[in-house]
Formats: structure tokens, sequence, C-alpha cells
């Protein structure tokens, strides 16, 4: 037997945890915002109802984000980060600070209160 059929249970099984460890890895700038957007997007179909019976435009869209830091959740599953995303809502455009603990799923990256 050759060294190398010897070897492929090996490169599998180092593959194999390579791969797992790459989908285990905290979440990206771009994975962290698209999560923040589904969130406000679940938010304004909510508000949307109530919008069109006063005849304003109540939705609130993230313009800008940036990934600050990220951390393994302490007790929890996912990771622990902070951002700072730039908002359009109905009061005009802000900048704020914010936390979350985002968490892998079968549909993606979702956020949820640290």
């Amino acid at each position: 037997m050759s060294r190398f059929t010897a070897a492929k249970p090996l490169i599998a099984v180092s593959l194999a945890c390579g791969l797992l460890a790459a989908c285990s890895g905290e979440p990206s700038e771009a994975d962290m915002k698209t999560a923040v957007e589904q969130t406000f997007g679940g938010m304004n179909e909510q508000l949307g109802g109530v919008g069109k019976l006063i005849g304003k435009d109540l939705s609130t869209k993230v313009k800008g984000f940036k990934k600050l830091a990220c951390a393994e959740a302490k007790g929890n599953p996912g990771f622990a980060c902070d951002f700072e995303m730039t908002l359009d809502g109905p009061l005009g455009a802000k900048t704020e600070k914010a936390s979350g603990r985002f968490v892998k799923g079968d549909k993606g990256w979702a956020v949820f209160e640290k």
C-alpha cells in the first residue's frame, strides 16, 4: 500500500474539518448588514399598514453599515458583534452604534439582541 493511499482518510478528515471551521467563522460585514436589513424589512412590513392609513412612509432603510468588532457569544450560539449603521427613516437620517448577536442558520445570518 502506498503512502498516498494510507493518507487519503487523513486528507479527507482534514478537508472536512477545514470546511466546517470556515463555515463556523464570524459573519462578514455584508452578512451582518443583510441580517440587519432583514430585521428592518420585517418591521417595515408591520408599519406599512399604519403608514398607508396616515399617508406617510414610516419605513426605515439601512443606508450605511460598518462592522466594528465580533467575538464568540458567551453562553449563547453565534457571535456578539458591534457595528455602526446609518439609518434613513421617518425622522430623517441618523448614524448610531449598536450591538447584536449574529447566528448563522439554514437561511443565512440572523441578528438577535445580545
